[in-house]
């Protein structure tokens, strides 16, 4: 199986010195792809430029940056893929450029952010019959403001299944997740190394068997 995977976070230009980034390190993409090639499968990993990196030669790794960068990344990749895990942390939100160096000496700085487009929604159209795994992070909330959020997210983007997580829980091994189909809550899994497993163990049972 071609499996295209997805990690880390994008980092978005407010000018020519400084960006906008989030905290995602690309750590459970870089398992991902590692347990994907240990498994057999064909993988493509586009990691964030600051992401970590899987251990084993044999995954094919490209960098993007900002999400613009990714954006063609998957529209280059995703049409030959069988499977996309897509967990990258992408900008909601990008700021309007100012040019060359904003002044350091400047009591305030007040920043113009726009509304980024939502990448995971393209992923469909381009690869109708691909296994298409997202990912959902919220903060707080409790287990069924989590499974809303995912389902929310599984239908809007029309994805196989979403891995759902909270940011409180997100280390290498107190990692949690809840990986949620269409019937609902499909399984859990706690730590980097067994949600990976978790998600493969999704991708092995096809797009055949996940009803519409």
């Amino acid at each position: 199986m071609r499996i295209l995977v997805t990690a880390g976070g994008t980092r978005e230009r407010i000018d020519d010195a400084r960006v906008i980034a989030n905290t995602s390190t690309g750590r459970l993409g870089a398992r991902l792809a590692d347990a994907a090639v240990a498994a057999g499968h064909e993988v493509l990993l586009l990691h964030g430029v600051q992401a970590a990196r899987p251990e084993s030669p044999r995954v094919q790794c490209e960098a993007f940056d900002a999400s613009a960068d990714l954006a063609r990344l998957l529209e280059r990749h995703v049409p030959r893929a069988d499977a996309v895990i897509h967990a990258a942390a992408v900008a909601d939100y990008v700021p309007l450029r100012a040019p060359g160096k904003i002044p350091s000496d400047q009591p305030e700085l007040v920043l113009r952010l726009r509304r980024a487009p939502k990448l995971v929604d393209r992923l469909r159209d381009l690869n109708a019959g691909a296994v298409l795994v997202g990912f959902k992070l919220v903060s707080g909330g409790g287990e069924p403001g989590l499974v809303a959020a995912a389902q929310a997210l599984r239908q809007r983007a029309r994805l196989d299944w979403v891995v759902a997580n909270d940011a409180g829980q997100t280390g290498e091994e107190d990692h949690e997740v809840l990986l949620v189909g269409p019937r609902g809550v499909a399984g859990r899994a706690r730590g980097k190394a067994r949600i990976a497993q978790a998600v493969l163990e999704l991708l092995a049972r096809g797009a055949a068997e996940v009803a519409p």
